[in-house]
């Protein structure tokens, strides 16, 4: 008789209401391995809901707030059953070995893929619970120098004004069915699906999370004007 094994309970921490809720899509998308048990926006919250939300792991990024990161993290596996999962980005000052020093499992990076930041939480939910597990030391070194490749502005120059549109509308509502995004744009869903194809390439991206935190990471619509709704 095969026994079922217990969806693996994620917390999701991070202050920027966008990213947590890209976040608990690309998760629940994975059910029943792994659901999403709570969120919180800020260090303090999220202690205080550990107890009784019982995560298997804790996906924290770093930001702004009152608890250092890195004493959060140590105040996070105190009890010995949280495994730590960490998200940076290439802006993030904090080296790799003071994250896992402190007590994190892994770490991930904003622009890894959905894939790989799925199998990633999959693997940490599923590892003893010891501290300094995961990558090691050397390795993380040896990343922790490695310069961000920036990508290059040409890319976002091949994006057409209703490309970037589309971006807008998806970066404002990540979970909206395909229909409802055709309604609001006043285009079929044949044209949705095929203007997020070509998006897709030119990033190279390839699904509508690694969208989200790409845009996101790049800024790619901070200096964009409402978008018309004019479309051919």
């Amino acid at each position: 008789m095969t026994t079922l094994r217990a969806p693996i309970r994620v917390m999701l921490v991070d202050c920027r209401p966008l990213v947590l809720r890209g976040l608990q899509e690309l998760v629940d998308a994975m059910k029943p391995r792994m659901e999403v048990v709570g969120q919180a926006t800020s260090y303090g919250c999220a202690l205080d809901a550990v107890a009784s939300l019982r995560p298997d792991v804790i996906l924290l990024s770093f930001f702004a707030d009152p608890l250092d990161s890195l004493c959060a993290i140590q105040r996070f596996v105190h009890d010995g059953r949280a495994r730590v999962l960490v998200l940076r980005d290439h802006r993030e000052t904090v080296p790799a070995t003071d994250v896992l020093a402190a007590g994190a499992i892994d770490i991930v990076q904003v622009d890894d893929s959905g894939e790989a930041i799925v199998q990633t939480i999959l693997r940490v939910g599923q590892s003893p619970i010891e501290l300094g597990q995961g990558r090691s030391p050397g390795r993380v070194q040896q990343e922790s120098v490695v310069p961000m490749i920036k990508m290059e502005p040409a890319r976002h120059a091949q994006l057409t004004a209703r490309e970037m549109q589309l971006i807008r509308v998806i970066v404002g509502a990540p979970s909206a069915k395909y229909i409802s995004i055709a309604e609001q744009l006043g285009i079929s869903e044949h044209t949705v699906h095929n203007h997020l194809s070509n998006i897709y390439h030119k990033l190279n991206v390839i699904n509508r999370i690694d969208l989200l935190m790409y845009a996101m990471k790049h800024g790619l619509l901070d200096n964009e004007e409402p978008p018309d709704r004019t479309w051919a």
